[in-house]
């Protein structure tokens, strides 16, 4: 048979029974229109759980906690000191070969407060305990602008023993013990979009204090404040004077760390030898292992298990698993609504061919093969299918925008609260419509292997 003949009788056959035919397409359209609403809100959820809160592709690895010193042991001033990361450590991850980074991070080995942010929240706020982290500035390369992210001792000012003999905004950079200092611009640092976004959706609304996502990129060189060193509200460092610093807020990085402050490596690891000693200086608190996909991450955690560093946190990992559950079960869901609407479609046809016995035959006696009847009967399957798809696609984009915006209304904001909640990546298009004209040709098969086999002389006789 042509393909043009074939393309007339589809067309024909589309025309005679459409009321039958649309009938078995809703069952189609409806399983295709949830399979691909499903994925998609999957998709988009993990996207942003898996790409913005807990990145998926890395994983920071620290090594044991110092052991618990017991009460005796806190009365005496006891307890070890955690065993820390060491260079050569960073270079057997770097060699695994599901790494494509490393990052050290070397935190803060003293106790420390800061106060600041006048110039955007009016006036100017503390915090008791300072966590902090240093970094190797080539990592915040891309999320700040050059020459702002660096250690401002690289090209140190002029001699001084206090703030008055500096001029502007630097500060005297005098270590404990220094007969004098040298003039400092602020320590720049950035912060997290996760620290961001919890600022903005719980601290900012409790205290009435502007958002300052937008703002803090917009005003960042105007954002100072002053960190004290060695000291906080829960005690001093064992070494070293208290004194206090200035620092600058300068952007945000995905390379800083969650809750506390991000600043240049060799900032931290000078301050960490002037409160902290030497090793404080030299070994790093953790490291993060960027690997070259989500997939080699656990082979990242088995190496790094072998070395004795253990994950930080595990969340990502448990809300990849969660979320592929969760998808899993939701397309079971839509796949048992599509096999229910093929048994329709083999319903349809069978009516069909029973109805057509006798044209069928007619067709068989002037010629056709059995294999053209059955082409021709699975081609129409086939469009009804295409057809149905589409519609399903549709009515599933649809549902998307109007959740999206039933969402944006109804949902309070929180923090990562996304502009939308899905994702329809170009080939989730074609895997719907794969599937909806897979299932109407499924449950065609059977009814188009009985058009073939009908007997012409017998059919034409009546029996």
């Amino acid at each position: 048979m042509k393909l043009a003949a074939l393309v007339r009788l589809v067309r024909r056959d589309l025309a005679r029974a459409r009321r039958a035919l649309a009938g078995s397409a809703f069952g189609i359209a409806a399983g295709t229109a949830t399979l691909v609403f499903f994925l998609a809100l999957g998709l988009g959820v993990r996207a942003v759980l898996l790409g913005e809160v807990f990145p998926i592709d890395r994983i920071e690895l620290e090594p044991p906690k110092a052991k618990d010193p017991g009460l005796l042991g806190l009365l005496l001033g006891g307890g070890g000191e955690p065993a820390g990361i060491t260079a050569g450590d960073v270079e057997k991850l770097e060699r695994l070969p599901g790494a494509s980074r490393v990052l050290p991070k070397l935190s803060f080995a003293f106790p420390a407060s800061a106060r600041g942010g006048r110039e955007i929240l009016g006036h100017d706020v503390g915090a008791s305990e300072l966590p902090g982290d240093g970094i190797d500035p080539a990592l915040a390369a891309s999320d700040v602008k050059p020459g702002l992210f660096v250690d401002p001792l690289d090209a140190p000012g002029a001699a001084c023993v206090d703030d008055d003999g500096c001029t502007g905004s630097d500060y005297c950079e005098r270590p404990t013990g220094a007969a004098e200092g040298r003039c400092s611009a602020p320590v720049p640092a950035i912060v997290s979009r996760y620290l961001v976004e919890i600022f903005d959706k719980t601290i900012a609304p409790a205290h009435g204090f502007p958002a300052v996502g937008e703002t803090l990129l917009g005003r960042a060189q105007g954002i100072t404040f002053t960190i004290r060193l060695g000291e906080s509200l829960l005690g001093r460092a064992k070494q070293g004077s208290p004194r206090t610093v200035k620092a600058r807020i300068v952007g945000i990085s995905g390379s800083a760390t969650d809750l506390g402050l991000t600043l240049p490596l060799g900032v931290v690891r000078r301050w960490n030898r002037e409160f902290g000693g030497e090793r404080a200086a030299e070994r790093y608190s953790s490291a993060v292992v960027l690997s070259r996909s989500g997939a080699e991450v656990a082979s990242v955690i088995d190496a790094g298990a072998r070395m004795g560093l253990s994950p930080k946190d595990t969340r990502a990992r448990d809300v990849s698993v969660l979320v592929s559950g969760v998808m899993a079960l939701l397309s079971l869901v839509a796949g048992v609504v599509l096999v229910v609407s093929a048994s329709s479609i083999t319903q349809t046809f069978r009516a069909l061919v029973l109805e057509r016995r006798g044209e069928i035959a007619l067709y068989r006696a002037v010629g056709a093969t059995a294999g053209e009847i059955g082409a021709w009967t699975v081609s129409l399957a086939a469009v009804v299918g295409f057809f149905a798809g589409a519609v399903g696609l549709f009515v599933a984009r649809i549902l998307a925008l109007v959740a999206d915006v039933l969402a944006a209304e109804k949902l309070p904001d929180f923090p990562f609260k996304p502009d939308t909640f899905f994702a329809f990546p170009f080939w989730l298009w074609l895997l719907g419509m794969g599937f909806s004209v897979l299932f109407s040709v499924l449950g065609a098969i059977g009814p188009a292997r009985a058009a073939a086999k009908v007997d012409p002389a017998r059919a034409l006789a009546g029996s």
